[in-house]
């Protein structure tokens, strides 16, 4: 969100709105829906022409793309749903490339934070990290075929919860110290 070209006020508390419900959504049902995300781009589109003009729409598209350039791949891999990547994608609209590449970075990290918590309250960690550590001797050692980690697929995370957190932390304090603006 670049300062002095639009009014961030009101991106921000978009920001916090839409991102309250897709984080509500997934939580919920464990999805964002479509109708969700369409309209979160059509109005995006349509307050950023209203209070920045073309350029600013120009802005929102890079931030749409580079959200698809940093996550689809995650989604064509099967790693992430398709909503979370939709949602970066919308959020992309509103903010920009610069915000998104800072959401998208911090969302991993909270992700992470919540993954490593999650396999510790499951009483899971200690044969998580040995799961990666035996991925990673067979993938440095010649005489060993290498052998990717299984992942459970019932201790899945809701990724549109970190991914709104780091929509909202990015937009009203940005804690990576706004690296990217």
């Amino acid at each position: 969100m670049e300062s002095g070209k639009i009014d961030p006020e009101i991106i921000r508390f978009a920001i916090l709105g839409f991102s309250s419900i897709a984080a509500l959504t997934d939580l919920l049902w464990g999805k964002i829906y479509n109708i969700f995300i369409a309209a979160m781009i059509l109005s995006g589109m349509g307050v950023i022409y209203w209070l920045g003009g073309v350029p600013q729409v120009i802005q929102g598209f890079l931030g749409f793309g580079l959200a698809l350039l940093l996550y689809g791949w995650m989604f064509a891999k099967d790693i992430m749903g398709g909503g979370d990547v939709k949602f970066l994608m919308a959020l992309g609209i509103w903010g920009g490339p610069r915000y998104i590449f800072e959401v998208a970075l911090l969302a991993v990290l909270i992700g992470g934070v919540f993954a490593v918590l999650m396999l510790l309250f499951k009483g899971r960690l200690r044969s998580f990290v040995q799961r990666i550590y035996y991925s990673a001797v067979t993938l440095v050692a010649k005489e060993l075929k290498f052998e990717v980690p299984h992942l459970d697929r019932k201790m899945t995370l809701p990724f549109g919860v970190p991914l709104a957190l780091a929509a909202v932390l990015t937009a009203f304090v940005s804690p990576l110290g706004g690296l990217f603006r």
